[in-house]
């Protein structure tokens, strides 16, 4: 089932978190989008954060899509986060009661607790004003969501959604950074390996923007008497010439 939300990623108690956002969910795993990805095979420690529900346990990577997202298997759930994920579950697909005990599609409970260094523990505090961040985020995120839902319903020029999509994508990956340069501040942790997500977010929009204005001067939509066109054709010479150093030049000597 589709469904919104945020999403904390950790490969044991004390390592830095990944951040994304939740895409789809089914009682078995989950699809997260993330810019920084984990490869194949990895084990580790999510929380999930629909609305007011926080939903914990052990997972590993199914599948991972560079600078795109994660599908999770859910290895390891406590018996009261396997009821809530079954009544989001309810919720989502418009029966909140609980299956027969036969019918479940039961994840094993987790035999080992969650550590106190672990954000699904019993945080310190500043771990905690980062959790209200990340969980304000998580709000904000779904309201733009909506939104992007009722301009569907609206049958809002498909262009003009598109864009408005691809602007909270970019919003979305933002917010998550600074959520993670926070804690692993207040953590003790070094901050600035965050960066790295900010240039990978960099490069994904302008992937996207760069094929939009494409698309746009095949249509026609863009031509020499286009606003800032000159400006963007400066830009792009001078983008080109710093690419060309890194990705040509390089290789060649």
């Amino acid at each position: 089932m589709h469904c919104s939300g945020g999403v904390e990623l950790r490969r044991n108690e004390t390592a830095a978190p990944v951040f994304g956002n939740l895409s789809d969910i089914s009682l078995t795993g989950c699809y997260v989008e993330a810019v920084s990805t984990l490869p194949a095979g990895t084990e580790l420690l999510f929380v999930i954060r629909v609305r007011d529900t926080v939903i914990r346990g052990r997972a590993q990577v199914k599948t991972s899509h560079h600078a795109v997202g994660m599908g999770l298997i859910f290895f390891h759930l406590s018996t009261e986060d396997q009821q809530k994920l079954e009544f989001l579950m309810g919720t989502l697909t418009g029966s909140e009661e609980l299956r027969p005990e036969d019918q479940r599609s039961v994840v094993a409970e987790d035999p080992l607790p969650v550590t106190q260094g672990f954000t699904g523990g019993k945080p310190a505090e500043p771990i905690a004003n980062t959790s209200n961040l990340s969980a304000q985020v998580t709000r904000t995120i779904s309201e733009l969501n909506q939104v992007e839902q009722r301009l569907v319903v609206s049958k809002v020029d498909p262009r003009l959604i598109a864009q408005f999509h691809d602007a909270v994508e970019h919003i979305r990956q933002t917010a998550w950074s600074l959520v993670q340069w926070t804690e692993l501040n207040s953590s003790g942790g070094d901050p600035f390996e965050v960066l790295p997500q900010l240039e990978a977010e960099r490069m994904h929009m302008l992937r996207k923007l760069a094929h939009n204005v494409t698309a746009d001067l095949d249509a026609g939509g863009i031509n020499r008497f286009t606003e800032g066109i000159s400006d963007v054709y400066e830009v792009v010479q001078t983008l080109y010439r710093g690419l060309r150093k890194v990705v040509i030049d390089s290789a060649e000597g």
